[in-house]
């Protein structure tokens, strides 16, 4: 099995003690923290350690390597990002206004620390092959379960093409994603701060647009 499939496997533990639990979740938050302050480059082993406050034997348990560790991080801010989607989209009554104000949630999550971190970590992926291997079958699961929660997402808000909100979703996400490299060159730009406002703007526009009639 070549290694890149066996350290999806090792970081999807099956069985993990409370203690193991804790742990681990210590060491991801920690790399989330060290991935936002200076970037994916700088998140090493041993600056992990350093923030989570644990020795390397306690890291290297949970995650033999630094691509592992990378392959977890991916997953854990992948799966924040879209809990945290949910959780907000759950706090709107309005079908419509669900759909209109979802520019707003993925900006929302996409600023949080996790999804800084899954901005950077993508970013990385380009020139890191290794680490784009890894993460494709990852990447590829969360499109699907994004691609049915948008359509369904479009079908509540009425829609006329519900279909091609999956098309719409992701140029948010990756127009959200864009932004958020320039808000963090200087989040006083005023350019970038009324490109965001757009990018809200827009996808109103276009959901007031295509809802049926």
């Amino acid at each position: 099995m070549p290694s890149t499939e066996r350290s999806i496997v090792r970081t999807t533990p099956r069985r993990l003690t409370d203690k193991g639990a804790a742990t681990r979740e210590r060491i991801l938050a920690a790399t989330v923290e060290r991935i936002v302050e200076s970037g994916f480059a700088a998140m090493t082993i041993e600056s992990v350690m350093a923030r989570a406050g644990l020795s390397r034997g306690s890291v290297l348990h949970q995650f033999p390597t630094r691509l592992d560790l990378a392959i977890a991080t991916a997953d854990r801010t992948m799966h924040a990002v879209m809990e945290a989607a949910r959780a907000l989209t759950a706090r709107i009554d309005d079908p419509f206004e669900r759909l209109a104000g979802y520019g707003q949630i993925v900006w929302d999550t996409h600023a949080m620390p996790e999804g800084l971190a899954l901005t950077d970590i993508l970013q990385a992926a380009r020139w890191d092959a290794e680490l784009l291997t890894a993460i494709q079958p990852l990447t590829a699961q969360v499109e699907e379960e994004v691609a049915t929660e948008l359509r369904a997402l479009a079908t509540a808000g009425g829609l006329a093409d519900p279909e091609a909100m999956v098309a719409r979703g992701w140029l948010l996400l990756s127009s959200a994603r864009g932004l958020i490299i320039e808000h963090r060159l200087g989040s006083n730009r005023a350019v970038i701060n009324a490109a965001i406002e757009e990018m809200k703007s827009s996808h109103r526009r276009y959901c007031e647009t295509h809802r049926r009639n």
